[in-house]
C-alpha cells in the first residue's frame, strides 16, 4: 500500500503526543478572543470519546457551541450518529456567576455521568464582563481553575481548556496567565506560511514537540483517519482495544 510521505522539509507534529492525558489540565491556545482557532481539536478528542462509549461534559463561555462539527467528526459508518449525542452534556452560562457555578457543580454531575472528557472552552470570556472588577473575576477565575484541577486529578480524567494565544487587554493577559499556571500541559496553534499555504503549526508543552498539523491525503476517509488516531492513542496508553 502507498505511503502518503511528507512533503520535504514539512516537519508534522505528533498526534498522540498532543492527546490530551488523564488527570491533568491542558491549556490549548489559538487565535481569537476566546481561542476559536484550537476549537477544533477538542471537538475531535469530544467526538471520538463519545464514539468510544464514553460520556463528555462541555462547558460553553463563549456562546459559540455547536454539536453538528462534534457529528461531523464521528465515523461514517456509524448508523444514527446523532445518538452518540445523548452522551454529550453542554452546559452554557451566560454571565460569570452562571459560569462559576456550571464548574461548582461539576464534580456532582461526573460522579452520575462517569464522563471520561472534559472541555471547558472560553472560560475568560464571561471573566471580561465591564460590570464584574478586576479582583472579583480573577478570584472567580482561580476558583474555577482549581476546581478543575482537582476535577482532573480526582478522577483521573483530561481537562482541555481553550482560551486566545495572548492577551488583548490587560485583565485579559492577566487571566490568561491564571490559566497558563494552572494548568499541566498545553498546545499553542498559530498559522505559518508555508510554500504558499497558511498552515496550523502546533506547538506542545511540555514535551516541546512542534510541528504542522498533519493533513490527511483525498486517499484516507475520515472512517480510516479516527480510526488511525484512535488505535495510536490507545498504544500510546498501553490500553488494549477490545472488540
Amino acid at each position: 500500500m502507498a505511503r502518503n510521505l511528507p512533503v520535504r522539509g514539512e516537519r508534522h507534529i505528533d498526534e498522540v503526543q498532543i492527546f490530551p492525558q488523564r488527570g491533568f489540565v491542558y491549556h490549548i491556545k489559538g487565535g481569537g478572543i476566546s481561542g476559536k482557532l484550537m476549537r477544533p481539536f477538542a471537538e475531535l478528542w469530544a467526538a471520538l470519546t463519545l464514539s468510544q462509549g464514553e460520556y463528555v461534559h462541555w462547558i460553553d463561555g463563549a456562546s459559540r457551541f455547536n454539536p453538528a462539527r462534534i457529528m461531523n467528526n464521528f465515523p461514517q459508518h456509524i448508523p444514527q450518529p446523532e445518538q452518540l449525542l445523548h452522551g454529550l452534556f453542554v452546559g452554557r452560562g451566560f454571565t460569570v456567576h452562571q459560569f462559576s457555578h456550571l464548574i461548582e457543580r461539576l464534580s456532582d454531575e461526573i460522579k452520575i455521568t462517569k464522563a471520561r472528557l472534559i472541555v471547558v472552552d472560553g472560560p475568560i470570556t464571561m471573566h471580561l464582563d465591564s460590570q464584574v472588577n478586576d479582583y472579583e473575576a480573577r478570584s472567580l477565575l482561580r476558583k474555577s481553575m482549581n476546581i478543575l484541577s482537582q476535577i482532573a486529578i480526582d478522577y483521573q480524567i483530561p481537562v482541555v481548556v481553550i482560551t486566545a494565544v495572548k492577551g488583548f487587554s490587560k485583565r485579559h493577559a492577566s487571566l490568561l496567565a491564571l490559566v497558563a499556571n494552572r494548568s499541566q500541559n498545553s498546545l499553542v496553534g498559530r498559522y505559518r506560511r508555508h510554500m504558499g499555504k497558511n498552515k496550523l503549526w502546533l506547538t506542545h508543552l511540555p514535551s516541546g514537540s512542534s510541528g504542522f498539523r498533519y493533513e490527511s491525503s483525498n486517499q484516507e476517509t475520515l472512517l480510516q483517519s479516527t480510526s488511525r488516531i484512535i488505535h495510536s492513542r490507545l498504544t500510546y496508553e498501553g490500553v488494549e482495544e477490545i472488540e
